[in-house]
């Protein structure tokens, strides 16, 4: 693995993740669906910051520390878009049900059971053209 992430690398392995969390729900898998899709959200969020990253500039270290966060809330605010999801969420009472539902997703679910409805309705509220977290991720990176 490289020492550096970078912004492309991170799209294509979100997208992977969560296209594996699929497939993982389609044969039995829930749990490592349910915990893949999560991974999917963390990993197009640290895409989002790795806009921020100029050739020429080192980051402040407490900032570059923050972004090893699996705080959805906190990378939103890294990526510099509280307020745009401020303002989906208060367009949208779909897409605002399932950022609630997704952040409540932790590393610790990959010790969790999650049953096939509990791994549905997460990975439709990550993967959902219209309301879903990833969609509006993706829109930022």
């Amino acid at each position: 693995m490289a020492s550096e992430l970078r912004r492309t690398h991170l799209q294509a392995v979100a997208g992977e993740k969560l296209e594996d969390a699929q497939l993982l729900l389609d044969h039995g898998r829930y749990s490592n669906a349910y915990y893949l899709a999560g991974y999917a959200v963390e990993i197009g969020l640290k895409a989002c910051i790795a806009r921020q990253f100029g050739a020429e500039a080192i980051p402040d270290r407490s900032f570059v520390n923050a972004i090893y966060s699996h705080n959805f809330r906190t990378l939103v605010n890294l990526a510099g878009l509280a307020g745009e999801l401020k303002d989906r969420e208060a367009e949208s009472s779909a897409f605002a049900a399932n950022w609630v539902l997704v952040n409540e997703w932790t590393p610790e679910a990959r010790y969790a059971a999650a049953d096939l409805e509990s791994a549905q309705v997460f990975v439709q509220a990550v993967s959902d053209a219209t309301a879903g977290v990833f969609p509006w991720i993706r829109t930022y990176w």
